[in-house]
């Protein structure tokens, strides 16, 4: 039975962000989506505690994070399009967060593990956008100006998809520290500035925390390639 207990982890991912898209909700859709992260969190954890790890569970988690993490944040983005006459431009500009999210999920299943991520992951980009939805919701006066212009309304989810399909991307992550200071410069960084910007911009915190992971990315790539080796 200990096999089971992973997968119906990730199912509860899976019902969430299904519930998250039936019920289009701007309070209860954001919290349903956290509630996938924490399912996807425990349904890895739990298959290596039990030692219950499978092709089967990988491929369905990636399934579940298709809908939880790329089809719901694409929805509930399509809900504030400043486009209400061309239902296209909606479609087309929502349609690149799923593409790019599903391209990166079955490049991540196909390349072994490394210390760092390939492009931007999924649920880092899902959590931008709820972080869109926080802000908004709360009436941030620069967000709602922000996505008011259908220039913004697009440019936004290309850019984004474009740092989930740029693989040469090196996203550092926790699992990348160790004990040399060079691999914890980095997710050192930005914890603190993950605090600073909490307490300073409070709603909107969570999608500016997205896009300076993503600023820090690029700089740890440039210097990881040209510049660690030499010090």
């Amino acid at each position: 039975m200990k096999q089971y207990i992973p997968t119906l982890l990730t199912a509860g991912n899976l019902v969430c962000g299904f519930t998250a898209i039936m019920i289009g909700d701007f309070y209860w859709s954001p919290i349903l989506l956290l509630c996938c992260f924490l399912f996807d969190s425990l349904d890895g954890l739990v298959a290596r505690m039990l030692n219950a790890q499978s092709e089967f569970g990988k491929q369905m988690d990636s399934l579940a994070d298709v809908i939880s993490f790329g089809v719901a944040p694409a929805y509930l983005y399509s809900l504030y399009s400043p486009d209400f006459e061309n239902r296209w431009y909606t479609i087309s500009t929502c349609a690149l967060i799923v593409v790019a999210g599903t391209i990166r999920l079955a490049k991540f299943n196909i390349t072994p593990s490394k210390p760092y991520f390939m492009g931007l992951p999924i649920p880092a980009n899902a959590l931008f956008y709820i972080g869109v939805i926080i802000a908004i919701e709360n009436e941030s006066s620069a967000f709602i100006h922000f996505f008011d212009s259908k220039i913004n309304y697009f440019i936004t989810p290309l850019f984004l998809s474009l740092m989930m399909v740029s693989f040469p991307l090196r996203m550092f992550s926790t699992k990348s520290m160790s004990k040399d200071w060079r691999d914890n410069f980095f997710p050192l960084l930005m914890a603190i500035l993950s605090i600073v910007i909490f307490f300073m911009t409070k709603f909107q915190a969570v999608a500016i925390i997205i896009i300076v992971y993503i600023i820090l990315s690029v700089v740890h790539t440039i210097f990881s390639k040209y510049v660690w080796h030499k010090l």
